[in-house]
Order: structure tokens, then sequence, then C-alpha cells
């Protein structure tokens, strides 16, 4: 299940909205109030929000232009997540909730994501957790539809590795939604909740906000390294040789 490629023909459906999935309100708030510490970190002109469920969570961030990408109706600009309609490092920060899992090919994205990002961008990504005991009601195959029931499953460290090849730093990671979403349960958090507070690692969410880095060519050390022996090199050509001396000093003797 979690090392299946990662591009597939068909990708499943995404939620229409929080408002279409089991406790979707209550999963909603818990990722925000996880990223909430986290807006006063992000500064520029242009957030970038993919997505209907990125369109409706509610943030704190200090940049002011916000606009929603996306095929559903409500959102700013219509437009294929594969395709984005930006020019090349023109957007201060993306938030991708529960994007990747439901993209055929979510290296495309993360490219498009990335052409569009400027240095030192943020990327926030919102993803389920293959290893929470909540994606126990995928067994049932009524419940199998049911809100992030039916999502793909990319575990932390694969993201993680994902964000890495393409050079960006992953500064903050944590876990949300310490419940189980079951339809027929009304409160997600009772029975399941004092576990997965003890375990955050169980949670059914987790996310990480990673940084564009533009790594230069020429490692740092490597140019400290040159610098130093040129300046070593150019200091011995300064100080004359013990012959050199002598020789100087017969040469001033002579009459």
């Amino acid at each position: 299940m979690w090392f299946k490629p990662a591009r597939i023909e068909h990708a499943p459906e995404p939620p229409k909205g929080w408002h279409s999935m089991p406790h979707g309100a209550w999963w909603r708030d818990s990722l925000a109030r996880a990223l909430e510490p986290h807006w006063e970190t992000l500064f520029g002109h242009y957030l970038i929000k993919l997505g209907s469920l990125s369109a409706k969570l509610p943030n704190d961030c200090r940049i002011r232009e916000q606009y929603t990408v996306g095929t559903f109706d409500s959102a700013d600009i219509q437009a294929r997540l594969s395709a984005l309609p930006f020019q090349e490092n023109t957007v201060d920060a993306v938030l991708m909730a529960h994007v990747l899992e439901y993209a055929e090919d979510p290296h495309e994205i993360l490219r498009e994501v990335d052409r569009m990002l400027r240095a030192d961008g943020h990327l926030i990504l919102a993803l389920t957790n293959p290893w929470s005991p909540t994606i126990l009601p995928r067994l049932w195959p009524s419940w199998r539809e049911s809100g992030l029931m039916n999502s793909r499953l990319f575990s932390k460290n694969r993201v993680t590795d994902w964000l890495d090849l393409m050079h960006y730093e992953v500064i903050h990671d944590g876990y949300f939604a310490a419940g189980a979403p079951i339809p027929t349960v009304r409160d997600p958090e009772r029975g399941w909740g004092w576990l997965l507070r003890s375990w955050p690692r169980l949670s059914g969410g987790y996310y990480l906000i990673a940084r564009k880095r533009e790594w230069p060519i020429t490692p740092v050390r490597l140019q400290r390294a040159r610098r130093q022996s040129t300046e070593i090199a150019t200091a011995s050509a300064r100080i004359p040789s013990a012959r050199s001396a002598h020789l100087v000093q017969q040469r001033d003797k002579m009459p």
C-alpha cells in the first residue's frame, strides 16, 4: 500500500469540501490548530491555496494576498493543479491540504509548485498518516468512500524524501487529528483520543512545512578552503626564505 508507485492512471475523487466528510469540521479544526503557531513565520505578498480543502482552512497568516486554485466552483482561479497559471519565482507560500493523496502524479504537482515558488518560499503540506489506526475504517466497504478514507497513502518519510530531492528543507513537522473519524461515532476523540495524544505519531494526519533552498553551485566549505589556501600561498610569497635572506645580505655587503 505504501510502496506503490507514486504515479497512477486514475486517482480517487477528492472531497468537495470539509462539509462532505464525516467529522470534517473536527478534522479541519484540528489541522488549523496544528498550523496556527507557524503562520506568523510566513511572509511575502502571495499565498496560494491549492484544492478545495485548503481553500476553507482558516489561517492567521500575515500574507494578505491569498488566492484559491482548483477546479471546484468557488475557486478564485480555475486551473488544474498540474498546470498552474503562475510565472516562475512569483509566489511566497503554497498551502496543500490533502492534495497529493488525490493526484495521479504527485511529483508533477510538486514540480509545478516548485516552479512558481520563489527562493526561500514556504510549502505547507497536510496528508493522511498511513501508520494511524484511524485508517482501519477503510476495511469496511461502506466507509471506504467517505471523507479521506478513499485517499492514497504516503508516509511522512516518503514525502520528506521527495522534498529533500527538490532541495527543500523541512523546518517544521507534526501531527494532528488525535481521534478516529468513524462515520457512526459521534465523538471521534472518544476512546482513541487519550491513546493518540500519548502517541502523536499515531494521529490521523501529519503536516510538513518546508522552505525552498537554492544551494550554491560551489559548496561553502570548498569556497572557504580555496580562500584559505590562496591566503596561505600569498602570505608565503611575501615571506622570504632563509636562502633568499642570506643572498640579500651578501649582496648588501658587496662594494
